[in-house]
């Protein structure tokens, strides 16, 4: 049970710092507890009954009463808590937008630094390490009260490709920008793939021919690069519009 004392530094805390604190900030309330050397028992205590959360060594969510022993927080934002220059992609940016029906269990983000795995509440966190050129494409959106990062979802489809070229990745960018064409700007894609590496540039190029979207803009681009590009390490169907060799998988979204 939690005592009176501790259900008031509670309430403090979130009414003067809000639901996520840092253990800094739990000491500077804590001058009754910390006078008997207490303090830092006082927040393992609360661990363990589930009035905090740890996120990350020094960060924590208080919880309430219904969601005591859980994070009531949003993956987005526990994502964001966790490293700070990081924004969620991948299928779970298009989660957000209502592009990808089921939830991942696995929070993938693009960040500028380095960060092992985290597994959270059953939720592992991992961050693919970027160079600052492809940084960017992201939004700050609010959610329950609480803001994060996610990618914008153009560039969640352009982040899947370029990070992660196999069939399944390619395939999944393909059926997106079929189903969603109207949902999507393709001013913005074209912008953003532009700035990306030469085959990541052909391999939009080439789904563009197939979905009958104009893709004239990347071929500019495109003609400008030397050499033939493969879309995956196995690809063997050469297209010379492109230069590129791209797998026979694809051929399905010729018509």
């Amino acid at each position: 049970m939690i005592s009176s004392k501790q259900s008031k530094l509670l309430e403090d805390l979130i009414m003067k710092y809000g639901q996520v604190v840092t253990a800094q900030q739990i000491f500077s309330e804590t001058s009754d507890f910390s006078r008997h050397g207490q303090a830092e028992y006082l927040i393992a205590s609360l661990v363990k009954q589930g009035w905090l959360m740890r996120i990350k060594k020094g960060l924590y969510a208080i919880s309430d009463l219904s969601t005591r022993g859980f994070l009531s927080l949003s993956s987005y934002t526990v994502a964001n808590l966790l490293v700070k220059d990081s924004y969620v992609s991948f299928e779970s940016a298009l989660h957000y937008y209502g592009m990808f029906d089921q939830f991942t269990s696995k929070i993938i983000s693009i960040s500028i630094k380095r960060y092992k795995k985290v597994q959270l509440q059953n939720i592992e966190y991992s961050y693919i390490t970027t160079k600052d050129d492809y940084y960017f494409g992201w939004q700050v959106v609010n959610i329950d009260g609480k803001i994060a990062r996610v990618a914008m979802a153009e560039k969640a489809l352009i982040d899947i490709v370029n990070f992660h070229k196999s069939l399944y990745a390619i395939d999944l960018v393909v059926e997106k920008l079929r189903d969603h064409r109207n949902d999507l700007d393709l001013a913005r894609i074209n912008e953003y793939v532009g700035k990306f590496s030469m085959t990541t540039i052909k391999i939009f190029g080439l789904i563009f021919d197939f979905l009958k979207i104009d893709s004239s803009q990347l071929l500019k681009i495109a003609k400008e690069a030397h050499g033939a590009h493969r879309m995956i390490a196995s690809a063997k169907v050469y297209n010379a519009k492109w230069r590129l060799y791209y797998d026979s998988y694809f051929d399905k979204y010729k018509s």
